[in-house]
């Protein structure tokens, strides 16, 4: 009996790693990822703020993009290709644009989630509502969003 007593645990404990790693191995755990955004606030006549609300497995976090902008008629260009804006109409403290996330996003969010997850980033017009706290040229908190497929770029 003395002999055997040792192998009980040995075994016991060989059959709890092969256990836990077979199960590591067999399940694929997708992570879930989801980006929205708050708003657009003009801070000066060259730069402007976007706030993304990120929630990564269940934890949300929030972000700033801080970033120069550039103008042609009613559109607007934040950073290098970062957030654009497509005909932004501003009627008193409303207005109505059509957002797209830029191409060079994807790299933005690396920076903050080296393993982030494959995601979209689907255009939308935004309806919003400036936020009239004095401190800023205009800041745009979007209230309701609508997908679009494509942005027409007048």
């Amino acid at each position: 009996m003395k002999f055997y007593f040792p192998l009980l645990p040995i075994c016991i404990l060989s059959f709890a790693l092969v256990y836990s790693c077979s199960k590591e191995n067999d399940e694929v755990v997708e992570t879930q990822f989801i980006c929205t955004v708050d708003y657009v606030e003009f801070i000066s006549d060259v730069n402007a703020n976007v706030k993304f609300d990120v929630i990564v497995d269940g934890i949300s976090d929030s972000f700033t993009a801080k970033h120069s902008y550039a103008t042609q008629n009613i559109n607007y260009f934040i950073g290098d290709n970062i957030v654009n804006i497509y005909n932004f109409i501003q009627n008193e403290n409303e207005a109505s644009f059509d957002f797209e996330y830029g191409l060079n996003l994807g790299a933005f969010c690396a920076e903050l989630f080296p393993d982030i997850p494959s995601h979209e980033h689907i255009p939308f017009t935004a309806e919003a509502i400036k936020v009239l706290n004095g401190k800023n040229i205009g800041k745009w908190k979007i209230k309701k969003k609508t997908t679009l497929k494509s942005i027409d770029k007048q």
